[in-house]
This record gives C-alpha cells, sequence and structure tokens, in this order.
C-alpha cells in the first residue's frame, strides 16, 4: 500500500500542471521608437498605425513627440527621434549631403488631381474677391516661411498668376508660425488639412488656388530614417514600415467611422469638423517618385538652400519599402492608384 501511495503520488507532482495567466513580466517586451507627431492629417497613418496596434503588432512601442520642424530635424540629425515625419525642406537634403545618416523612406503626402482639395493657397475674402475681380495677386500680401515646400509653392504660385516677387509683399514668418497668426489672417497663405476645411467653412479665408494647380504631382512630405534604423537596426526599420504602410492603406479608405474617431483623438477636433476635411494622397505601397521631388531640390540649389546637388540614391531608399509590401501587404499598388 505504501509503495501504490508513493507512486501516486509522483505522477500527480509529475501531471501538467495548468498555464498560469500572463503577467506583465511575461509579456514581451516592445521596443520603443521615437517619432515626431503633430494635430495635421497629414500625420493620419501614424495615427491609425499607433491606435489600431499595427505597431505593437511588429513588437514596437511607437512613442510620439509633439515638435516644431526645426526641432524634429534637429532631434533626428542628435538620435533622439529615430523616425522624422517632415515636410520636404532644404534642411533635410543638406544634412544628408553632409553625411549625417538620414534618408526618405517613405511617402507621406504627394499632390494629386482629385475632388476633394487638400492643400490649397488661400486669402481673406476681401482679398481673394479682389484677386479673383483683377485675376492677378499684384500688389498682395503673402506669407512666407523660407527653405521649405512652402516657399517652393509660393514661387509657382507667383508664376501661375504671371507676376513675380518684386510684384508683391512678402511677409517672412519663422517656422511654425501658427496659422491663426495676424500675418498670415492678413495675407495669402499656404495651407493644409484640417485647417484649410476650418478656414473655408468659417469664411475666414477662400481658395485662390490649389497647389495641384500651380505644381501638379509635387512631394509635400515625406518619412525619414534617421541612423538606428537605417544602420544600427534595420529590421527594426523593415517593422516599422510595415506597420506604417498598414496604417497608410487603412488611411486611404478614407474618413470612415473608425478613422475619424482616430482623427478626431489625436487632433482634438470634434468629428462633425473632421469629416469636412479632405485627406491628402499617400501612395499605398508608400513610394516617392524622385521625379516629384527634383524640382524642389533644383529651385532650392538655385537659392543656394542647398551647399550642393543631392544625388537621388542619396537621399531615397526604398530598400524598407521593398522589404515591407510583398512580406506583409500583398502586392504592391502603384503612385496614385486609390485602394
Amino acid at each position: 500500500m505504501k509503495r501504490l501511495l508513493l507512486i501516486a503520488l509522483a505522477l500527480v507532482a509529475c501531471a501538467k500542471q495548468p498555464e498560469q495567466p500572463a503577467t506583465s513580466a511575461t509579456k514581451p517586451q516592445l521596443t520603443k521608437v521615437t517619432l515626431n507627431l503633430n494635430p495635421s492629417l497629414t500625420y493620419g497613418p501614424l495615427m491609425i498605425a499607433k491606435a489600431e496596434g499595427f505597431f505593437a503588432a511588429e513588437g514596437i512601442d511607437a512613442e510620439f513627440a509633439s515638435l516644431d520642424s526645426n526641432s524634429a530635424l534637429a532631434a533626428t540629425v542628435a538620435g533622439k527621434l529615430d523616425v522624422l515625419s517632415a515636410g520636404v525642406r532644404s534642411g533635410v537634403f543638406n544634412m544628408i549631403r553632409r553625411g549625417e545618416a538620414l534618408q526618405v523612406v517613405a511617402d507621406k503626402g504627394h499632390s494629386q488631381k482629385t475632388d476633394c482639395t487638400a492643400e490649397a493657397f488661400v486669402a481673406p475674402p476681401a482679398m481673394a474677391q479682389r484677386i479673383a475681380e483683377k485675376k492677378s495677386i499684384r500688389g498682395e500680401r503673402i506669407a512666407l516661411v523660407r527653405g521649405g515646400v512652402a516657399e517652393y509653392l509660393i514661387v509657382r504660385l507667383l508664376e501661375h498668376f504671371d507676376v513675380t516677387a518684386n510684384d508683391v509683399v512678402l511677409v517672412n514668418l519663422p517656422q511654425g508660425a501658427p496659422v491663426s497668426s495676424r500675418e498670415q489672417l492678413d495675407a495669402i497663405r499656404y495651407t493644409s488639412e484640417p485647417h484649410l476645411s476650418s478656414l473655408v467653412a468659417g469664411n475666414a479665408a477662400k481658395i485662390i488656388a490649389t497647389t495641384e494647380e500651380v505644381a501638379p504631382g509635387h512631394q509635400s512630405t515625406i518619412i525619414v530614417y534617421g541612423k538606428r534604423l537605417l544602420r544600427d537596426d534595420p529590421e527594426l526599420g523593415r517593422r516599422f514600415m510595415r506597420a506604417y504602410l498598414r496604417g497608410v492603406r487603412r488611411f486611404n479608405e478614407g474618413l470612415t467611422d473608425r478613422n475619424v474617431a482616430i482623427f478626431s483623438r489625436y487632433t482634438k477636433l470634434p468629428p462633425e469638423i473632421i469629416r469636412k476635411t479632405c485627406l491628402t494622397s499617400i501612395a499605398n505601397d508608400g513610394r516617392v517618385d524622385p521625379k516629384a521631388v527634383q524640382p524642389f531640390l533644383d529651385w532650392a540649389l538655385e537659392k543656394r538652400y542647398l551647399d550642393g546637388p543631392v544625388e537621388t540614391s542619396a537621399w531615397w531608399n526604398p530598400s524598407f519599402i521593398e522589404a515591407a509590401v510583398p512580406r506583409s501587404l500583398g502586392s504592391s499598388v502603384p503612385r496614385g492608384t486609390q485602394p
């Protein structure tokens, strides 16, 4: 009997114990990736990728920081930001030319002919009426932020109206100047969503020209990787790209209830305002067309904003997209194709 009891106790000890619920100590640890994000709808895919768990599914804890464009670029160069979400601007390309570990890896917004305007030049109603009557912007004030795509588009705007910089009054503004600043309210200015729809709906401004009219197909905003994702941990860069492109494809589904709720959460704007906005065009496969960037680079070089020419191979790195698309996103969808 004693021997049987010992055998029974041994069998109980060897029996498989029920699995214990996972604790915070046993959960997979996410790898932190830092990037800038501001309350603009051009950051929509990043908002979606965070809110829908696309980053977490790739083992990434995406940490957002609200920074102006100059501070965000400096932080990326210093290694404090891993991913830079930025407008096309000469500073980024100068850093690349000087040997900093930065490269453009994906589209975040480009101009495309659609039924909805996501970026445009606007003017106060009285000024817009005056411009419409005389069919010219000669003598008008234009708000100007130097060195970036906005200034480049102003040059194209002048050409569109067949005037030169000597024919208008340029009001210089610092990077990150608020849309509501007095200088901008009294001048023609470039603006994008969600501010564009709010200004027009509130009759604070009227569109005098869309950016697609003055510079068809131009590249507005980009995703840039810093040293960590480019060189130190490119596999992390590929994982980030897969999550980002999932966000892009969800973004390109449009103003669904789910997307509107996410945009409202990050922009702090009511859903009813979000529903009136237009979403920027972003390539489903994330590809940037270098031909859409080259006119800006040529102009920046002519203006001496660039220290010298920048070869496409130096600034554009499609390898992260090429690794992400076939592996997890299905076949590539050409730039400009709607889902």
